[in-house]
C-alpha cells in the first residue's frame, strides 16, 4: 500500500481494491456481483427519496391596459348585470337569469347591481391588474374614492363600502360552449376601521373571462355621464362593439335592465341618452329607423378594445 494514500481512501476502498487480493476467480466474481447489486439498490433508493422538482406556479394576471381607461370583460357589459337603474330602484334578484346578448347566460343572487357598481368594480380591476390575481391588493378608502373622482365625505365612504359588499354576491356566468365562471366579481374585502385601508382580493379565475374578450372604457367620457344610468349603460354596451349590430329598442330595454314598462316612454328616454352619449364624443351618430331598430355609428375614441367584437 502506498504511503501517499489518505485516511479517506483507507476507510473507503474501491471495489477493485476489495477484490484485488482474492485469488479465487469464482469468489471474486461473486463479490463483484454482490457489490454491483448494492450500488444499484443504493442508487434506486437515492432516486426514490429525492423530491420531484416542483413546477413553477402559474401566474394569473389581468391585461395591462393604460391609465386613462378601465378594463372590463365583455360579457358583463353586454347584459343587464350592471343595470341602468338608479340606486333607489334596486331590487333583489333570486338567482334568476339576467338579460344578455345571444351566446351568454348569467344568473345572479343578491341586491341588483347598477352603473355605480360598475364604476367601483372597474376601479378595483384597474388596481388589481398590477398584481397577480389571487393576491391581496391594498388601498385606502380615501385613495379609492379619489381615483373614482368622488368626494371623500362620510356618505361616499358608506356608498363605496356598500358597493364592495354587493360585488361579492354570487354570480354564475356562462359563455355557451366555451367557459363558465361561478364566483363573485370580487372574492374578498376586508377593512381596517381605524386606518380605513382595504384589503381586496380578485379571484384568479377571472383571467380566462378577460381572455375571452375585454373592453377598455373611457373614464373621462363616463364621468361626463355620471348619474345618467341609461347613457352610462349604452356607453359600456356599445364600447364592446366594433361595428354595432342594429338592435330593436325593446331589446335594448331588456338588455339594460330598465324598469320602464311602457316602450313609448323608454323610446323617449333612449333618445335623450343617445344625445348625451353623442355629446361626449363616444359615438358619431345614431338613429331609430322605421322598424324600431337602433343604428349607431362608432368613433374610435370610445374604447381601446383588444379583441374584435361585432
Amino acid at each position: 500500500m502506498s504511503n501517499q494514500q489518505t485516511a479517506s481512501e483507507l476507510a473507503n476502498p474501491t471495489d477493485e481494491e476489495l477484490t484485488r487480493e482474492i485469488h479465487d476467480p469464482q469468489l471474486a466474481k461473486t463479490l463483484q456481483s454482490f457489490l454491483a447489486t448494492g450500488h444499484a439498490r443504493a442508487a434506486k433508493e437515492a432516486t426514490q427519496q429525492r423530491p420531484e422538482p416542483k413546477a413553477p406556479a402559474k401566474i394569473y394576471q389581468l391585461p395591462l391596459w393604460s391609465e386613462p381607461v378601465r378594463g372590463m370583460p365583455n360579457p358583463v357589459l353586454r347584459s343587464a348585470l350592471f343595470s341602468a337603474v338608479q340606486s333607489k330602484d334596486r331590487r333583489f334578484i333570486n338567482f334568476e337569469k339576467i338579460a344578455t346578448v345571444s351566446g351568454l347566460e348569467i344568473r345572479f343572487l343578491g341586491k341588483q347591481l347598477n352603473q355605480e357598481d360598475l364604476e367601483v368594480c372597474s376601479e378595483v380591476f384597474h388596481l388589481a391588474r398590477l398584481h397577480p390575481l389571487g393576491h391581496t391588493c391594498h388601498t385606502a378608502a380615501h385613495a379609492l374614492l379619489k381615483a373614482l373622482g368622488r368626494s371623500t365625505g362620510r356618505t361616499n365612504h358608506r356608498q363605496l363600502h356598500a358597493s364592495l359588499i354587493r360585488l361579492q354576491q354570487p354570480l354564475e356566468l356562462r359563455i355557451v360552449g366555451r367557459f363558465r365562471y361561478s364566483k363573485p366579481l370580487i372574492e374578498k374585502v376586508a377593512q381596517d376601521e381605524i386606518s380605513r385601508r382595504y384589503l381586496i382580493e380578485v379571484n384568479r379565475e377571472l383571467a380566462p373571462l378577460f381572455h375571452n374578450g375585454w373592453t377598455a372604457l373611457d373614464v373621462e367620457q363616463r364621468r361626463k355621464l355620471r348619474g345618467k344610468a341609461l347613457a352610462l349603460w349604452l356607453h359600456a354596451f356599445y364600447a364592446t362593439h366594433t361595428e354595432p349590430y342594429p338592435y330593436k329598442v325593446e331589446t335594448l330595454r331588456d338588455l339594460s335592465g330598465s324598469r320602464t314598462a311602457n316602450l313609448k316612454h323608454f323610446r323617449a328616454a333612449i333618445r335623450r341618452a343617445f344625445d348625451e352619449l353623442q355629446t361626449t364624443g363616444a359615438i358619431a351618430s345614431w338613429e331609430i329607423d322605421d322598424d324600431d331598430l337602433v343604428r349607431v355609428h362608432k368613433v374610435t375614441t370610445i374604447t381601446c378594445r383588444r379583441k374584435s367584437q361585432k
